[in-house]
């Protein structure tokens, strides 16, 4: 992942709520979009017709959680989608990708 976007300031300030997730994303061209969402679905990633990239993240979850998903969406922004092409579908908590993602993201989070 590129270090800038995962900066450890970046993401501190982003978890201590001292930079908002429209600001930081919109710097990377990423818009974010908070939704009412089943609360089994926390949030995903979308990329337009247009390869406008969206994270959209569930507004019923908590603050700290959303920074987590936020990771998560970057993970899969930056290493899967130029490598494949993306799919949602139903229990993906299962597969690889979701997996690594998770992974990653719980690395990212202890480290800061």
């Amino acid at each position: 992942m590129p270090v800038d976007l995962l900066d450890k300031p970046l993401l501190k300030g982003l978890l201590e709520g001292n930079i908002p997730f429209y600001e930081l994303m919109n710097s990377y061209g990423i818009k974010v979009i908070i939704a009412n969402l089943c609360t089994k679905i926390y949030g995903f990633t979308y990329v337009s017709n247009h390869n406008n990239i969206y994270i959209i993240l569930n507004g019923n979850i908590s603050y700290e959680t959303q920074c987590k998903v936020l990771i998560h969406e970057l993970k899969h922004i930056i290493n899967d989608i130029p490598k494949q092409s993306y799919y949602i579908g139903l229990d993906m908590q299962y597969e690889y990708i979701e997996k690594e993602a998770d992974m990653l993201t719980e690395k990212i989070i202890k480290k800061i």
